[in-house]
């Protein structure tokens, strides 16, 4: 392998993101995209507080309480405050915990590495809401432009996106927030590359540090900038060079950097997720609940499921059959499935409780579901799904969802990410608080206090 050819006289790609992230204001974004953020904003707080009840985030507490911290920031559900580091780590990791965080075809999951370095940072040092808005619309361009060349890629070798990626997105958020000059911007994302990593192993076996794949690059994030400020410096050759990034993780010599610098707003073409499963998954569910909805009457004893994915998502979402850990059920396209049909619904509930885990007529079930490789259909995402199922009687019935209910060509609107909000806040807050909560993140740039949103979590 020989060395690119690097123009030292013109920008690096660090120094090219750092001009766009400098120069950006909160007048310069579109109308559209400010409500892109502030429903996504909204979609985040509602999953990490949900997710602040799961065991995987009461270990990220324990961990800053263990590691001590000067109290800056505020955590969600946890009643506590830490170093800005730390709290955008543990509520990172609470939006992470329950796999219904939002996602992006080119990144991975940008939401849960941002939006916590920016609550956090912004917390720490006053920051309005629009400079919130701002830092939050920088972030998710930022993973974009670090990870688009390379995170179909990086898939296919089991490097996982967001954990390799989410430190650009929080270093630059964090970067635009404290509001370094174009220089220290650059060296931040700079310092942020050596942070990168994290393997996807977990979607073959399970194992719950998945959920630490987004608080780690928040917490990350937050650092790269801070020492950024105190004059660190790193390679800023970080994803072009030698043993940069691009090259690295996708083990190609060239990648396509200039389709991702056309123009767009990164942060429009974000998935919500309506399923709290891998989103592979998702298209599959929706022409499952297709078919469940149109045979109802005659529904009859299911003697085979059949479900096409592009080639590429079988291993990612489709490799477990029998889950043994929530994160295993989220990973299993076959335990979904049965979930859907028995009980109705895929809830994360249902997916956190060991007893169903483990119901033998649900497992039975999932024994039934076989995933095949398919074509992407002409006109269809490369997340649709197909699903064929075999009635006992002799009856078959198929539906191809072309694109999954809340991805971009079939997108979620407010009222889906409100309902969505109520849904898995219920219990944890009474109705008058959450649709105050609502009210708050809706109104970022006016109420622009991200300590007292936290808060109003409980």
């Amino acid at each position: 392998m020989t060395a690119p050819d690097i123009d030292r006289d013109g920008p690096t790609l660090a120094e090219r993101q750092a001009r766009w992230i400098s120069t950006l204001t909160y007048d310069a974004i579109p109308k559209d995209v400010r409500e892109r953020a502030r429903l996504l904003l909204l979609d985040f707080m509602g999953v990490a507080r949900r997710g602040a009840t799961l065991p995987q985030a009461a270990l990220a507490r324990a961990l800053f309480a263990d590691m001590g911290g000067n109290e800056q920031s505020s955590v969600i559900g946890g009643g506590s405050k830490t170093s800005a580091a730390y709290a955008a780590l543990a509520n990172g990791v609470s939006g992470h915990a329950f796999e219904y965080d939002d996602a992006h075809w080119n990144c991975g999951h940008p939401g849960v590495c941002v939006i916590p370095a920016v609550l956090a940072l912004a917390e720490r040092e006053g920051a309005s809401g629009k400079e919130i808005l701002t830092a939050i619309v920088a972030g998710y361009q930022a993973m974009v432009y670090a990870m688009g060349p390379i995170n179909r890629i990086t898939l296919d070798i089991g490097w996982h996106g967001t954990k390799v990626g989410g430190v650009f997105g929080a270093a630059a958020a964090s970067a635009k927030l404290l509001g370094l000059s174009e220089a220290e911007i650059a060296q931040a994302l700079a310092i942020a590359g050596s942070e990168a990593s994290g393997t996807m192993e977990y979607d073959q076996s399970g194992g719950e540090v998945k959920r630490f794949h987004a608080g780690i690059p928040a917490r990350a994030g937050v650092e790269s900038a801070i020492l950024a400020k105190a004059g660190l410096t790193g390679p800023l050759t970080i994803f072009e060079g030698l043993r940069g990034i691009h090259r690295l993780f996708s083990e190609r010599s060239e990648v396509d950097v200039e389709a991702y610098w056309d123009g767009s707003w990164h942060i429009m073409n974000t998935f919500v997720k309506l399923y709290p499963m891998v989103g592979t998954t998702h298209a599959a569910l929706d022409a499952l609940g297709t078919i469940l909805d149109r045979q109802q009457a005659r529904m009859g004893e299911i003697i085979a499921i059949e479900v096409g994915l592009v080639d590429w998502a079988l291993p990612h979402g489709a490799a477990i059959v029998h889950p043994h850990d929530m994160l295993s059920a989220q990973f299993s396209l076959a335990f979904a499935c049965a979930l859907r049909v028995l009980r109705g619904q895929v809830a994360f509930l249902d997916l956190a409780d060991p007893e169903i885990r483990s119901d033998p007529e649900i497992n039975a079930l999932a024994d039934k579901v076989t995933p095949v490789a398919m074509q992407v259909p002409d006109g269809a995402d490369p997340l649709f799904g197909h699903v064929t199922v075999r009635f006992a009687d002799g009856r078959e019935d198929s539906e191809l969802q072309i694109a999954p209910r809340g991805h971009p060509a079939n997108p979620a609107g407010i009222e889906d990410v409100r309902c969505k909000f109520r849904e898995v806040l219920s219990g944890l807050l009474d109705d008058a608080a959450i649709e105050q909560v609502i009210v708050a993140a809706e109104n970022i740039e006016e109420t622009g206090d991200a300590g007292m949103l936290v808060r109003m979590m409980g």
